[in-house]
């Protein structure tokens, strides 16, 4: 709570609020000018206790505006500390105030007085306490609408970048391109060798089927995400044979029933061939790692001269999607030597829910 109240005091509140201080502050001033004519004083006290109350109220609320955003930042891991030496502080300032510029415009109005008149002391008090709980009010009101607005505006957004994510990601489940050559190599596979052929129509039934079984989850297991995904590359060895070397390196098999994202792996994998140079000379290597509660993809990295399409976009929008799902991150690494994207595998399916 005392952390959102934090957040939530930006230059764009605080702003707000000076307005407000100012609009309080030229309100005080005219309601006294106001209420004093009701009464038959000489016209030098009324400009006075005018001016008084006009004062008062602007260096009360910019005081109060202090004090708030002072205990906000000190007492940040405590709300209860926040709020009670913001009141307090607030109240203490509020009647101090009063007592120090009194004099002050008791002189210019020519009133006589002394603070041994308890009468007097009591007004003080009971006004600079309505007055600093109407700041207080006000101040809390600005916040409580701000981050109203700000929740709005961030719901709005999630809304969109929802919506963009599930839109890529329907467009990448069974990309065409992918769909394509799959289906030139197939017809060469079974111009050169049945056997394979076959090998990789089975590879390709099974992974066409997972994607559409699939379709519409939003998560899967990591055991079925890697089924997937090793359907899609024991295609891409039947297809590039020794120029490709996987590996699937699994620490914990009890991981395996944790979930991750949909299609968030094998577009990795389909990045990694896709942007590498792949020969029996200079094998492309993918290793598929789990260690602790994350999962790992690595390749080696042997850029080709003339990338297909860039591999930002599908970064993108598995990061994405990975934050709406989680909210967390993905770590990608890039020592020139090996690149890599890693996540965390989460124990239940509606993560962020």
């Amino acid at each position: 709570m005392i952390n959102n109240v934090k957040s939530n005091l930006t230059a764009r509140t605080l702003r707000e609020i000076y307005r407000m201080n100012i609009g309080l502050s030229f309100i005080a001033f005219i309601f006294s000018m106001f209420f004093l004519k009701m009464f038959d004083e000489p016209m030098v006290v009324l400009i006075s206790m005018a001016f008084k109350s006009g004062v008062y109220m602007l260096l009360l609320t910019f005081t109060l505006s202090f004090v708030l955003n002072e205990t906000a930042r000190r007492f940040q891991d405590s709300l209860i500390k926040y709020r009670l030496w913001r009141i307090a502080v607030s109240f203490f300032s509020a009647i101090l105030l009063q007592l120090l510029i009194w004099p002050v415009f008791a002189y210019f109005g020519s009133i006589s007085w002394d603070y041994s008149n308890y009468k007097l002391l009591l007004i003080f008090i009971i006004e600079g306490l309505i007055l600093a709980t109407l700041v207080l009010l006000l101040q809390d009101f600005a916040i409580l609408r701000y981050a109203k607005a700000k929740t709005e505006l961030e719901n709005a957004r999630l809304q969109m970048r929802t919506t963009e994510a599930e839109n890529l990601l329907l467009k990448q489940q069974i990309h065409p391109h992918f769909l394509f050559n799959s289906l030139n190599t197939l017809k060469a596979l079974y111009k050169k060798d049945l056997v394979l052929g076959e090998e990789y129509l089975i590879q390709l039934a099974n992974f066409l089927r997972s994607a559409v079984s699939h379709n519409n989850s939003q998560a899967t297991t990591l055991d079925e995400e890697l089924i997937f995904c090793i359907n899609y590359l024991k295609m891409q060895k039947i297809r590039f044979n020794e120029s490709l070397d996987w590996e699937l390196k699994i620490e914990n098999e009890a991981m395996l029933k944790g979930y991750v994202p949909s299609f968030s792996i094998q577009p990795l994998l389909e990045n990694a061939i896709k942007h590498n140079k792949l020969t029996k000379l200079i094998p492309l290597r993918i290793v598929i790692e789990q260690n602790g509660d994350y999962i790992s993809v690595s390749n080696s990295i042997s850029n080709k001269e003339f990338s297909e399409s860039s591999i930002k976009s599908g970064l993108e929008n598995l990061s994405e999607r990975y934050f709406l799902w989680s909210g967390d991150t993905i770590n990608i690494k890039n020592d020139g030597v090996t690149f890599s994207v890693s996540f965390k595998i989460i124990q239940h399916e509606n993560s962020n829910n």
